[in-house]
């Protein structure tokens, strides 16, 4: 009689101990995880505002490059679905290139600049439009300098007519 209950305590006891256990394994995990979180920087997509904000920095960017009197001629004759189909590549291909989930559907940069005659000129005011609807849209300043860079580095695609 008297073994009983220090049977049943032994295993009340290891019953606990085994939640102890695993609750402290688990805890661990957890806490694991959000250190890496906290560790793991946030990719530039994430820092602009996801892809909400992404959409309204092209909406407002071809805005201004469909009205430009330098560059508006680029988009002469395109049907109000072709520029939606052009702010939609751009929008995923900008989202893409910041490291978002998206997938890109463009042809390759090149192919689909060539033959325009894109000039240095032009591209200053493609980048200065940018620039432009950046700050208006409050992104910050260290969003604003890594996004243009990140721009920038397609010029040698988009320009077919580089200055002196």
């Amino acid at each position: 009689m008297f073994q009983r209950p220090s049977v049943l305590r032994q295993l009340f006891r290891l019953l606990c101990l085994g939640c102890i256990l695993f609750l402290g394994n688990w805890g661990g995990a957890v806490t694991h995880q959000y250190v890496a979180q906290a560790v793991e920087p946030q990719s530039l997509y994430e820092r602009l505002g996801g892809y909400d904000t992404i959409s309204e920095i092209i909406d407002e960017f071809l805005k201004k490059m469909f009205a430009d009197p330098q560059v508006g001629r680029y988009f002469i004759g395109m049907g109000t679905d072709t520029r939606e189909q052009l702010r939609q590549k751009n929008k995923l291909l900008m989202c893409k290139n910041t490291g978002g989930p998206c997938k890109i559907i463009n042809r390759d940069m090149k192919l689909t600049h060539g033959g325009l005659g894109i000039t240095d000129s032009d591209w200053h005011v493609a980048v200065t439009h940018l620039a432009t609807t950046l700050k208006t849209l409050n992104v910050g300043e260290e969003e604003q300098k890594e996004l243009l860079q990140l721009i920038t580095s397609l010029k040698e695609y988009i320009v077919e007519h580089p200055g002196p």
